[in-house]
């Protein structure tokens, strides 16, 4: 099994129940072919960067999980024909679950030097 990561973004014109029931859906779509769910992420409802199906604002909900390719290809099939579904996207082999940060490696602004900067010169 790998890990994947999906971004679905809902309709959010639709009820508050309607949308708790599409994002349930979704999480029993995964783990009805054998996935297994790491983690979700409920941003909730958002203005949209641009109009998709003249809706201006969405719920975006964020799913990290394990599964066989097939499971994937069928959850995406089914949010296909979900009219409700205005967005999704699916990245493979992404292990957000597993990242730590690690403060002693994040980078400071005096370090950085800026591009423009020639050698020597730095602002």
């Amino acid at each position: 099994m790998r890990q994947y990561e999906t971004m679905v973004i809902i309709d959010a014109m639709i009820s508050d129940d309607a949308i708790k029931a599409e994002v349930e859906t979704i999480g029993n779509n995964i783990t009805s072919g054998n996935g297994e769910i790491l983690r979700r992420d409920d941003w909730g409802k958002r203005k949209l960067a641009y109009t998709i199906n003249k809706r201006q604002h969405g719920y975006y909900v964020i799913f990290y999980y394990k599964a066989e390719a097939a499971t994937v290809a069928a959850m995406e099939a089914a949010l296909k024909l979900n009219e409700n579904v205005l967005r999704w996207m699916t990245l493979a082999d992404y292990p957000m679950s597993e990242i730590v940060y690690d403060q002693t490696q994040a980078q400071t602004t005096e370090e950085i030097i800026p591009v423009d900067a020639e050698e020597g010169e730095a602002e």
